[in-house]
């Protein structure tokens, strides 16, 4: 399988969603397939509006995406400790999760199991940029982002992975009608 350079993350084919791979003719057409599908499915969701499918897809690939955008990334952990958060597996199911701190880095356990052939490889802890509040986290299968440094750890099932943060405007991933990070599953 080819793999491509996608700022500084390696891609090694479909598994890594968030860096798709572009070769001269375009995008393979099984990636495109995949995405739509994807799209399609969490659109035809009860009350949810049409777009909550998309930004469901394309949210968690443009958070990776501000990364590059200088003073964003979170160099230490936050003063501010909620008691819980909402952790996303990207493009997928959303969970409950508890949160400590050891040291000076936090500890978020992720409260469930994620689906099954299903291994989160990193956790992006998301700041609100402009009330300096913690939203949530999402989970990732791709490869870290180069050069973010590690602010704490998430626990999920019997995986401990890194956790990494950046502070940003939240409507740049999300619509306020279908939040990333549901406030209903912190009650």
């Amino acid at each position: 399988m080819e793999t491509v350079n996608c700022s500084g993350r390696l891609s090694t084919g479909w598994r890594d969603y968030l860096c798709p791979m572009r070769q001269s003719r375009g995008p393979a057409l099984g990636s495109t397939l995949a995405l739509f599908t994807i799209a399609l499915l969490a659109c035809g969701r009860g009350d949810a509006p049409p777009p909550c499918g998309l930004n469901a897809v394309l949210g968690p690939r443009v958070l990776l995406d501000e990364f590059s955008t200088p003073n964003q990334t979170l160099a230490t952990p936050p003063e501010h400790l909620p008691e819980k958060l909402v952790a996303r597996m990207a493009v997928g199911p959303a969970y409950s999760a508890i949160v400590g701190r050891a040291d000076s880095q936090w500890v978020i356990g992720v409260n469930g199991a994620l689906p099954p052939k299903i291994q989160a490889n990193f956790g992006v802890l998301v700041i609100d940029k402009g009330s300096d509040k913690p939203l949530g986290v999402l989970l990732y299968e791709a490869a870290e982002v180069d050069g973010a440094p590690h602010i704490g750890t998430v626990s999920v099932g019997a995986s401990v992975i890194p956790l990494i943060g950046i502070r940003i405007d939240p409507t740049r991933i999300q619509d306020s009608v279908c939040p990333l990070f549901p406030d209903s599953l912190l009650q």
